[in-house]
C-alpha cells in the first residue's frame, strides 16, 4: 500500500472512531474497538483518545457484569463484553515500548473502577470478566517495566484505600515490591493489602522477609531510635488483624527471636512501654495473638518464661484463656490445633523439658485430649513407652485425670458416663503401648550396630512395665486421688490375655531374637517385670469383671513357662523371687477359678514330665558339644555288613540306645533312681500347691494331680481303677505295669506330686494304678532274686522302690496299723521274706479293701482321715509279720509291742 493510499485509509478510520464514539452507542463497540487497536498501532497520536474510549468500554462492561438480570450476558448481543476480550490481548501484547503508558492508564482505570463500585464487594469485583482481562493486562505490563517505573506504579495503586485487593492481585507479579511498600501504610490500610497477597502462597516469604527488616530496623541503636521503635506496637496491631502477618512473624520464630534480640527487646519495651504508641500492646492483646499462633510461639514463651517474670505470668494468663475457650466447642483456638498437628513436638517436650515446660505442656495435651479422643489415646501410649521417671508418670496420671473431669462439676450425674467412656480410651491407650513396645523390640538400633548398648539396657516392653508397675503401686496405696477409680489396674485387667500373650513370647526358648534389636538382650529381666504387672492386678472379678476364658487359659500357660524358666537361673535370689511371683499369680487365678486349677495342675505337671525334665533332675544334665555319641552314629560308621565275617567293622557296639557305648563301670550312675528332694522339685510341689485353696480346694486339688498322673504314666485307659485284682492276674499286665514304674522311677517330679497327692489323703486312691503297678513289679522281681544277691546293686534298686512304695501308702493311710510298720520292718528282711510279706499283708489287704475315698471321713475343719478304731485289719493280712517278727525276735523285738501288744489286748 502506497503512502497516500495508507493516509486516506488512516484519515477514514480516524473519522469513523470519532464518529462513533460521539454516538456514545456501545452496540458497535466490537467496530469501533478493532478501529482503536489499528489507530493505536498506526496512528500513535490518537493514543490519549483511543484509551479513554477503551476506558468508556470497560466502564459499560462491568455495569453489565454487576447487572446481570437487565443486560444479556451473550458477549455477542454486549458489545462492551465482546470489546474487553478483544482489548485484553491486544494490550498485553504491544511490547515494551508501550508499558509505561499502558501500566498507569489500567491502574489509573482499576483506581476508578473500585472507587465507583465501592459499594460492590470486593469478591463480586474481582470475579467478573472485565476486571479479571483489566487485571491480566496491568500485570502483564508491569513485568515490562524497569524497577523505579514498577515501585511508582505500586505506589500509585498503595494511594487508593478501595483498590487495595487490585494491590494484592497486581503484587503476586512483584510481592518484593509489594510488601514493604504496604507495610508502610496504616494497619487497616496494610491488612486490606496483605489480606489479598495471602492468597498467593509464595509471597508469604516477601512479607516475612519485610517484616523481618522492618523489625531489625526497629530494634537497631541508633539516633532515631524513639521514631523506629513505634514499629513494634505497630507490627503487633498490623498482627491481631492479618492472618499472612501473624503467619509470616511466627514462622521460623526461634530463629528470629534469639537470646539476644530478646534481651533488647525487653529493655525497648520496658523503656517505652508507657508512650502513648504502646497503649494498645498488653497482655490480652499479646495472649489474644497467641491463641492465633502456632505451637513454636508457646515454646519459645516457656524458654522464656524460666527467667522472665512478665513471660511467666503471660504464660498463665494465656493458660487459662485457653482453658475457658475450651469451654465452648464451637470454638477453634488455632494453638490447639497446632499442637495437635504437632504433637510428637509437644509429648517430647513433656519427657525433656523443665520443670515449667513439663506442668505447662501438661495443660495444653489435656486441652488437646479433650477435644481429641483419639490424642488421648495416643499421649497415653506415648508417655507408658517412654516415660523413664516418677516425674513424667505423674504428670500421665494428671493428664488422664484432668481430661476425664475437664469441665465436670464433682456432682454432676454424667461424671460416671464420661468415665466409663474414658476408661476404654484408657485401655485403648495401654493395649497400644503394650503392642508398640513389642514391635520397638523388633527394631534395628543403632546402637547395637555401633557397640555402644548400655550396661544397664533394657527392652521396651520391661520399661513398659516398669511404668506399669509404679503406677499400679500408687494404686494400691491409695494415696492419690485421682487413681482411686483404678483406670489403670482396670485397663491392664482388660488387657490381661494380651500380657498373658506377651509373657508366653517373652518366656519362650524358641522365640525369634532379631540381631541388633532389643530382642537380643537377655528376656528374664522382662519376664520379671510382666509377672509382677500380673502379680499386682486383680483377677478375682471382684472390682471389675471377670476375666474371659482365653484371657485364663493364656495367663496360665505363660506364667507356667515363666515358672520353668526360673528353674533355670543361677542365682537362687532371682530365682526365688521368679518362683514366687509365679507362684502368686497361680494362686490368684485358680482361687476363684476352678477352670484355671485344671489348666494350671494340667500345664505344670506336662511341663515337668514331658519338657522340663533336666530342671527336675529326671534326666542328667549334659551340655550337646561334651555329649557322647549316639550309639546309632557310631554303628553308621561301619559300612556295609558284607565284610569279613567277625571283623571289627561288622560287629555292632554294645551299648544303651540314645546312650553310646556302654561305660566300662557295671554301675551305671545314669540308671540311678533320681531323688524327689531337689530344690526345683521343692518349687513345683509349692507351685502346684499354691493352684489350691483350703482344705476342699487342696483334696480337689490333689485329686486332679491324681487322675493327672496316671493319664501321664498309664500307657492305656485299660486297668486304671480302684480295685486290685488277684495276685496271679499281673501276669497278663507285667508289661504294662514295668512300663508304668519305670516311667515313675525316672520322674522323680511325679513321685513327688504323688507322695503331695498322698497327704490329701482321698486323693491318693485315685492313683491307685501306678501303687499297683509299683507292688506288682516288686512282687516279681524280688520272687527272682535270691538272698545271696541282697547286696547287688539291682537288690538295692528295689528295696529303694519298696520304701517308696511303703512311704506313700502310709503317708495316704492306705495301710493301717500295723501294716504301716511295714517301712521299718522291711530292711531287716531277706528277700524271699519281702515277698511274703507284699504278698499276704499288702496286696491281699488292698484286693480285698479296695483304696476308695468312701474309707474316709471328713471332720468339721475339713480334714479328710481313716478313723483307726474302725480299720483294724484282720488277722489273715497280719499273721505274716507277726510270724516273721517271732521268727527272728532277737533282731526284730523292739517293734513287736509297737505293732501287736495293743492289738492283742484289744482282742
Amino acid at each position: 500500500m502506497n503512502p497516500q493510499t495508507k493516509s486516506t485509509s488512516l484519515s477514514a478510520d480516524l473519522n469513523n472512531f470519532i464518529y462513533g464514539v460521539s454516538r456514545r452507542n456501545f452496540q458497535n463497540a466490537p467496530e469501533l474497538t478493532k478501529i482503536g487497536i489499528s489507530l493505536l498501532k498506526n496512528f500513535p497520536a490518537a493514543r490519549d483518545a483511543v484509551l479513554e474510549y477503551f476506558a468508556m468500554v470497560f466502564h459499560d462492561a462491568v455495569n453489565v457484569s454487576i447487572n446481570q438480570v437487565d443486560y444479556e450476558t451473550d458477549s455477542s448481543v454486549n458489545g462492551s463484553l465482546e470489546s474487553v476480550s478483544m482489548i485484553g490481548p491486544e494490550l498485553c501484547n504491544l511490547g515494551e515500548a508501550w508499558a509505561p503508558f499502558i501500566a498507569p492508564w489500567c491502574i489509573n482505570l482499576i483506581m476508578n473502577i473500585a472507587t465507583d463500585k465501592a459499594n460492590i464487594p470486593n469478591a463480586t469485583l474481582q470475579s467478573i470478566d472485565p476486571v479479571r482481562v483489566l487485571l491480566d493486562i496491568t500485570t502483564q505490563n508491569l513485568t515490562l517495566l524497569n524497577s523505579e517505573e514498577r515501585a511508582k506504579c505500586i505506589d500509585m495503586m498503595l494511594g487508593c484505600r478501595a483498590c487495595s485487593w487490585a494491590v494484592g492481585w497486581v503484587g503476586r507479579a512483584e510481592p518484593a515490591l509489594v510488601a514493604p511498600r504496604a507495610l508502610a501504610l496504616g494497619p487497616d490500610a496494610a491488612r486490606a493489602v496483605l489480606a489479598h497477597l495471602a492468597n498467593h502462597p509464595p509471597a508469604l516469604f516477601h512479607v516475612r522477609a519485610a517484616l523481618v527488616e522492618l523489625f531489625q530496623e526497629a530494634i537497631k541503636v541508633d539516633s532515631q531510635a524513639d521514631k523506629k521503635r513505634e514499629v513494634i506496637p505497630y507490627l503487633l496491631n498490623l498482627a491481631s488483624k492479618s492472618d499472612i502477618v501473624l503467619k509470616a512473624l511466627t514462622q521460623d520464630i526461634e530463629n528470629t527471636l534469639t537470646d539476644e534480640v530478646m534481651e533488647r527487646l525487653c529493655a525497648i519495651c520496658a523503656a517505652h512501654r508507657h508512650s502513648g504508641a504502646w497503649e494498645g500492646v498488653g497482655p490480652a492483646s499479646l495472649v489474644t495473638l497467641l491463641l492465633r499462633s502456632d505451637i513454636h510461639c508457646l515454646f519459645l514463651l516457656l524458654k522464656h518464661a524460666q527467667k522472665n517474670l512478665f513471660c511467666r505470668q503471660l504464660l498463665e494468663y494465656l493458660l487459662q484463656k485457653l482453658e475457658y475457650e475450651c469451654l465452648f466447642p464451637d470454638r477453634n483456638v488455632p494453638l490447639l490445633t497446632s499442637a495437635a498437628e504437632e504433637i510428637e513436638i509437644v509429648r517430647e517436650k513433656l519427657l525433656t523439658g523443665n520443670q515449667l515446660e513439663q506442668y505447662s505442656v501438661a495443660r495444653i495435651l489435656i486441652l488437646v485430649c479433650y477435644n481429641l479422643p483419639s490424642e488421648f489415646v495416643s499421649t497415653i501410649s506415648y508417655l507408658l513407652q517412654h516415660s523413664r521417671n516418677d516425674t513424667t508418670l505423674a504428670l500421665l496420671v494428671r493428664i488422664i485425670s484432668g481430661t476425664i473431669t475437664m469441665h465436670t462439676p464433682n456432682d454432676s450425674t454424667e461424671i460416671s458416663t464420661d468415665t466409663e467412656r474414658y476408661q476404654n480410651f484408657i485401655k485403648t491407650g495401654v493395649e497400644y503401648a503394650l503392642r508398640e513396645s513389642m514391635m520397638s523390640d523388633t527394631q534395628i538400633k543403632r546402637c547395637f550396630i555401633e557397640g555402644s548398648v548400655p550396661e544397664d539396657e533394657k527392652t521396651y516392653l520391661h520399661y513398659f512395665c516398669l511404668n506399669i508397675i509404679t503406677l499400679l503401686r500408687w494404686e494400691s496405696s491409695n494415696r492419690v486421688s485421682h487413681l482411686r477409680t483404678r483406670p489403670i489396674g482396670r485397663a491392664v485387667e482388660s488387657n490381661l490375655q494380651r500380657f498373658g500373650a506377651a509373657l508366653y513370647e517373652y518366656a519362650s526358648l524358641l522365640r525369634i531374637r532379631t540381631p541388633y534389636t532389643m530382642a537380643s538382650l537377655p528376656e528374664m529381666p522382662t519376664c520379671h517385670a510382666l509377672a509382677e504387672v500380673l502379680d499386682r492386678i486383680d483377677m478375682s472379678g471382684t472390682k471389675a469383671p471377670p476375666p474371659s476364658v482365653e484371657a485364663i487359659i493364656k495367663v496360665v500357660q505363660a506364667t507356667v513357662r515363666y515358672f520353668f524358666r526360673c528353674l533355670h537361673i543361677q542365682d537362687i535370689l532371682e530365682k526365688m523371687r521368679g518362683v514366687q511371683s509365679a507362684c502368686r499369680v497361680l494362686r490368684k487365678l485358680c482361687v476363684h477359678s476352678k477352670l484355671a486349677r485344671g489348666a494350671a495342675l494340667r500345664e505344670l505337671l506336662e511341663a515337668a514330665t514331658l519338657r522340663e525334665q533336666r530342671a527336675l533332675g529326671s534326666r542328667a544334665h549334659a551340655h550337646p558339644r561334651h555329649a557322647d555319641p549316639l550309639l546309632l552314629h557310631l554303628n553308621l560308621k561301619h559300612g556295609p555288613i558284607t565284610q569279613l565275617t567277625q571283623s571289627h567293622t561288622s560287629v555292632f557296639h554294645a551299648g544303651i540306645i540314645g546312650k553310646g557305648v556302654r561305660k566300662a563301670s557295671s554301675q551305671d550312675d545314669g540308671n540311678a533312681i533320681p531323688p524327689i528332694l531337689t530344690t526345683n522339685n521343692e518349687l513345683l510341689m509349692g507351685a502346684l500347691m499354691s493352684c489350691m485353696d483350703g482344705n476342699s480346694g487342696i483334696v480337689e486339688g490333689a485329686t486332679s494331680i491324681s487322675l493327672l498322673l496316671v493319664e501321664l504314666v498309664s500307657p492305656d485307659v485299660m486297668y486304671n481303677g480302684l480295685p486290685w485284682p488277684d495276685e496271679d492276674f499281673t501276669k497278663v499286665s507285667i508289661e504294662r505295669e514295668l512300663y508304668m514304674r519305670g516311667a515313675l522311677e525316672r520322674s522323680a517330679e511325679c513321685r513327688a506330686a504323688l507322695r503331695r497327692a498322698a497327704r490329701a489323703r482321698p486323693a491318693l486312691c485315685l492313683a491307685s494304678a501306678l501303687l499297683r503297678a509299683a507292688a506288682a513289679t516288686l512282687l516279681h522281681r524280688l520272687r527272682a532274686h535270691l538272698d545271696r544277691h541282697t547286696q547287688s546293686a539291682e537288690i538295692a534298686r528295689e528295696m529303694a522302690a519298696l520304701s517308696e512304695l511303703l512311704t506313700t501308702m502310709t503317708l495316704g493311710q492306705l495301710l493301717p496299723h500295723p501294716l504301716s510298720h511295714m517301712l521299718e520292718l522291711a530292711p531287716e528282711l531277706t528277700a524271699s521274706e519281702l515277698v511274703q510279706v507284699l504278698r499276704d499283708c499288702l496286696w491281699n489287704y488292698t484286693r480285698d479293701h479296695v483304696p476308695s475315698p468312701a474309707l474316709f471321713t471328713c471332720d468339721s475343719t475339713g480334714l479328710h482321715w481313716r478313723d483307726p478304731s474302725t480299720c483294724k485289719p484282720p488277722a489273715t493280712y497280719t499273721d505274716t509279720l507277726r510270724l516273721i517278727i517271732q521268727k527272728r525276735i532277737s533282731k526284730l523285738g523292739h517293734l513287736y509291742p509297737i505293732m501287736f501288744l495293743n492289738l492283742e489286748k484289744e482282742n
